[in-house]
């Protein structure tokens, strides 16, 4: 049930660090859908000002002083974490996005060109459905490389959630995603049509777009074809994942193993990421260099969590103490090399169906806990055969 976030239908908003001609473009772009100051505030004057006057959206400027933009947004925030931060740019920049995003910015736009962007994002900090704790989690499933099954995983979790949860899986492998393929249903409409339309994007424009599998389980699948891919910078897939995940309580976004900006903004808004390896050299090495990637884009380690993939115990290439010396990370849950896996991708089905009581099918459900309680990596020192790969 939407509620309203304002008394007004004009959203209430304080601009922060823009010069005059900036000023301007705002003005002309919102129009009548805001009360709009008569002059932007400093940076220092920020906090001062949302205390005074209690918005429902602050709009900061990011070309006058780009530290100050991303130092003041937390404070701001923690004088109303209701209130819904806005980047304003001249120009669109992968790592300031994702700067932004870190920092708690919930739109990053570029004028004129992001008008209905900015637009909705006013629409949307108006009529709120409830407080920001209502917002689902969002779960990036990343696999260190080609073929060790972050698909394959993330849609039998969707369907372990689903039974008593809302759970949507995005598709963000935007050149070879098989999430649809994996459950069998046959796309009409893909992430990149929510892409050429991110301006008017909202809970209703999304339920057009998913498709619903028997489980449940909501899917935004991947393009049909190859040449209808679009041009995904990261503020549009920030823009999509927040109205998904006000859709939904869960939303398993399907990485694949690519590294392209969508996929470094999904992993940087994300709540939870499970990083999937495989118990071989490639994997283990390959695992090793996204984690170092990770905490380059500065994502808190509690986030972070190492899934092991096609695990067979009774003959393992690697022990899990090789693994966990190497990658300074503990491993948090195996899923066992399991023959029905693959008929399962095959026949378009969920392992659960072709058998419940599958070993691989039985480790999945730990991967839930995951999940839902936030479960806490520990670090442990570099050791183990496997040293030469990353140095001492």
């Amino acid at each position: 049930m939407r509620t309203p976030g304002s008394n007004s239908h004009a959203a209430n908003v304080v601009v922060v660090g823009v010069d005059p001609k900036a000023m301007g473009q705002v003005r002309e772009t919102l129009g009548a859908e805001a009360v709009l100051p008569t002059a932007p505030v400093g940076y220092g004057e920020a906090v001062s000002a949302v205390r005074k006057i209690r918005p429902d959206v602050v709009i900061t400027g990011f070309d006058s002083d780009f530290d100050e933009a991303i130092r003041v947004a937390p404070q701001i925030l923690s004088e109303n974490s209701r209130v819904t931060l806005v980047a304003l740019s001249s120009r669109t920049d992968p790592d300031r996005i994702r700067a932004a995003m870190r920092a708690g910015y919930r739109e990053y736009v570029v004028l004129p060109d992001d008008a209905e962007l900015l637009r909705q994002a006013l629409r949307d900090a108006v009529y709120q459905e409830g407080p920001d704790g209502d917002a689902g989690e969002v779960v990036a499933i990343w696999g260190s490389k080609g073929g060790v099954g972050s698909t394959f995983l993330g849609i039998n979790l969707a369907a372990e959630l689903s039974p008593v949860h809302r759970v949507c899986v995005v598709d963000l492998d935007l050149a070879m995603g098989d999430v649809a393929a994996f459950l069998d249903l046959q796309p009409t409409s893909s992430f990149s049509d929510l892409v050429r339309n991110i301006g008017r994007m909202d809970e209703r424009m999304l339920a057009g777009h998913v498709l619903i599998h028997s489980s449940k389980v909501h899917v935004v699948a991947q393009p049909i074809e190859l040449d209808q891919r679009e041009e995904v910078r990261g503020d549009m897939v920030m823009r999509v994942l927040s109205v998904v995940a006000r859709s939904y309580q869960y939303v398993i976004v399907d990485c694949g193993s690519r590294l392209d900006e969508a996929t470094l903004t999904t992993a940087t808004v994300a709540d939870r990421i499970l990083v999937v390896t495989t118990p071989d050299v490639p994997g283990i090495k390959n695992t090793w260099r996204r984690l170092q990637l990770l905490e380059r884009l500065g994502i808190d380690k509690s986030r972070i969590h190492l899934v092991l993939n096609k695990w067979d115990k009774k003959a393992p290439t690697l022990t899990i103490g090789d693994i966990e010396g190497n990658l300074n990370r503990k491993v948090g849950a195996t899923v066992s090399l399991d023959p029905l896996a693959v008929k399962a991708v095959n026949d378009g089905k969920l392992l659960r169906d072709l058998n419940p009581r599958a070993p691989g099918a039985k480790d999945i459900e730990v991967l839930v806990g995951i999940v839902t309680d936030g479960e806490i990596v520990t670090e442990k020192k570099p050791q183990g055969p496997l040293s030469w790969l990353f140095g001492s």
